[in-house]
C-alpha cells in the first residue's frame, strides 16, 4: 500500500497541516482504518476529511489526489444534505456514487467539527457491503474522534 502525498503532509509537515495533527488522533485514525481493511479487503480508499474539505488522514490503494478527492467529496455529500433538506426529508445518513468498477459511500460524522468519511470498494465488493463496512468504520471513528472525559 502506498502512502499518499496528503497522508505524509498531514503526519509530517510542520506549519499549516500541523494542527491536524494536534486536532485529531492521527494514530487512532489510522490504527480504524487498518482495521476496517483487514475486516474487508475490498476497502481500497478511506479517507477522513473536515467539513471544508480538508483531508485529515487516508489509506488507499488507489494513486488519487486526496488533497483534491477531500474537497469534491465534502462537496458532494454537502449538496446531498442539501437537496435532502430542500424536499424536506430526514437528514441525509450518508450518500453513494456507484460505477462498474467500484462504489464510493460518504458518510458525516457529527461531533465538534463535523468530518466525512469516504469509502471506496472495488468492483468485487457490492453496495450493501460496502455501506456496511463504511458504516461500521464510521462508528468506530466516533469513538476515537470523541473527545476523552478528565
Amino acid at each position: 500500500m502506498q502512502r499518499s502525498t496528503i497522508h505524509q503532509i498531514v503526519r509530517n509537515a510542520s506549519g499549516e497541516s500541523q494542527p491536524a495533527r494536534q486536532l485529531y488522533d492521527i494514530d487512532g485514525i489510522e490504527a480504524t482504518f487498518r482495521q476496517a481493511r483487514e475486516r474487508e479487503s475490498s476497502l481500497t480508499l478511506l479517507m477522513l476529511s473536515t467539513a471544508d474539505g480538508r483531508a485529515v488522514a487516508e489509506s488507499s490503494a488507489l494513486g488519487v489526489d486526496g488533497r483534491r478527492l477531500a474537497a469534491m467529496a465534502n462537496s458532494f455529500l454537502t449538496l446531498g444534505e442539501t437537496v435532502s433538506r430542500e424536499l424536506a426529508l430526514s437528514e441525509a445518513d450518508y450518500a453513494t456514487i456507484c460505477t462498474r468498477q467500484g462504489n464510493v459511500v460518504l458518510i458525516r460524522i457529527q461531533g465538534d467539527k463535523p468530518l466525512t468519511l469516504t469509502a471506496v470498494g472495488s468492483h468485487d465488493l457490492n453496495m450493501a457491503v460496502l455501506l456496511f463496512h463504511a458504516r461500521e468504520c464510521a462508528t468506530r471513528l466516533d469513538a476515537v474522534l470523541r473527545p476523552r472525559a478528565a
